[in-house]
């Protein structure tokens, strides 16, 4: 009889965590899909949101069960395995505890193992090794067959849009005091869009209605579109200078004129298909080359920024504008996570622990996830948001600036005002003039 190696033991147990998919996890620890668990084997495809197990929100914990991936917008960490996910829901917890909790085991210990038990033991590994390779070679192919199809699906629903100027998205841009729509924008109106509850195909219609239609492009392919439910007020030109434009809907289906606090709204900016490392295009520069790059998150932020450069009579021929869709697209993901330097947490104990978010070091052993740079670009504008939480901002700027840095190209940033984005500075700057 021989002593078993602790490291096969602790292997195997840990390899049993990881078997735990995200989904999985994620229910575990009482995650509330929107919409219901109904059909999420069929959604597992795509993107799940909810609130968050842990800091809570509408739909702020997202997870891509085809990616292994799972992010919090609230916290800004996410990952790739379940393992990383029990630690952030276990409250920044050990990777022990995480592997606990998901193995439903304690840490083994080394014990006495029989030549038998040892050949079975390997059998049984190599068994394992060899049906885990063969299942996901199954599921990745049903994965790009369905992702091949959402796209082609998304691609039909661009097509059936119609050019943006003179449309209402035209008056929604200038409703947010971005003067219409640039020469070139990827940017659609479709005029009657579902919107369903939850996202996708298989989603509840609770309204049809103006939509600005967005691109996701990579490398030049379209590969997703993004969407934003307009105000229906807008064809009549009545919609309230209180709101931002975009419909306010219950998760009751209710209409409401103004913004109530305390409302469950919907979110009614959705993506479908391949958003991570894709981006919207929302002004090629006019050259046809791009030597300088502005990109921010969201759509009405970046063209903000746009529009008081124009005004400010800068010369914008060799300019490009890109929204990166949301602060976890624009940054990347990270190699490691840092500490917080002021938010705190309790733990089961009662104990005060320090906060980890995804940290200033990009990752970029996957650059497929990331988007791509025209190689043309030597000055990048990176336009951060200032109503979020502020390290956690810095470490997203950080991680993209990090990531696009190279010899003779230029890198920088932009700050708004605390507390608010670009949009929010610009629509307060141009009422203003407009009332004097």
């Amino acid at each position: 009889m021989t002593a078993r190696v602790p490291d096969d033991l602790f292997n195997d147990w840990v390899e049993k965590a990881k078997a735990v998919s995200v989904l999985n996890c994620a229910l575990k620890f009482r995650f509330q899909p929107k919409g219901g668990g109904a059909k999420l084997a069929t959604r597992a495809a795509g993107e799940i949101v909810g609130p968050c197990p842990r800091c809570g929100g509408v739909d702020r914990f997202s997870i891509k069960p085809s990616e292994s991936a799972w992010y919090c917008r609230g916290a800004g960490q996410g990952g790739y395995d379940s393992i990383s996910m029990a630690r952030y829901l276990l409250r920044d917890a050990g990777f022990i505890e995480a592997v606990e909790e998901l193995t439903g085991e304690p840490r083994p210990q080394a014990k006495p193992e029989t030549s038998a038990e040892r050949q079975a033991r390997e059998a049984l590994a190599a068994k394992r090794k060899a049906d885990d390779e063969a299942a996901q070679a199954k599921q990745s192919q049903e994965q790009n067959e369905w992702r091949e199809a959402e796209r082609r699906r998304l691609h039909g629903l661009w097509r059936e849009g119609r050019p943006a100027p003179g449309s209402l998205v035209e008056a929604y841009l200038r409703h947010r005091c971005i003067p219409g729509v640039p020469a070139g924008a990827r940017l659609r109106f479709h005029p009657r869009m579902h919107l369903r509850e939850p996202a996708g195909p298989g989603g509840k219609i609770i309204w049809t209605g103006p939509a600005m239609l967005a691109a996701i492009v990579r490398q030049d392919r379209f590969v997703g579109l993004h969407m934003t439910w307009l105000d229906p007020r807008f064809a009549a030109g009545t919609v309230p200078l209180e709101t931002k434009g975009k419909l306010l809907i219950t998760t009751d289906g209710e209409l409401l004129d103004l913004p109530v606090k305390g409302a469950d709204l919907i979110d009614v900016k959705r993506s479908r298909g391949s958003k991570q490392g894709g981006h919207l295009l929302l002004v090629p520069a006019p050259s046809g080359t791009p030597r300088r790059l502005v990109m921010g998150e969201g759509i009405e932020t970046t063209l903000s920024v746009w529009a008081s450069m124009v005004e400010a009579g800068e010369d914008m021929a060799d300019t490009a504008f890109y929204s990166a869709i949301d602060l976890g697209n624009l940054g990347g993901k990270a190699r490691t996570t840092v500490r917080h330097p002021t938010l705190r947490r309790i733990d089961k104990t009662g104990r005060s622990m320090p906060v980890n978010v995804a940290g200033p070091v990009p990752d970029t052993d996957e650059p497929h996830r990331a988007i791509a740079i025209p190689d043309s670009v030597d000055e990048l504008l990176l336009l951060a948001d200032g109503d979020s939480d502020r390290f956690t901002v810095e470490c997203v700027i950080g991680r993209a600036a990090a990531r696009w840095a190279r010899p003779g190209r230029t890198v920088r940033e932009a700050w708004p005002e605390e507390g608010g984005d670009f949009n929010d500075m610009r629509m307060r700057l141009v009422r203003e003039r407009s009332a004097v």
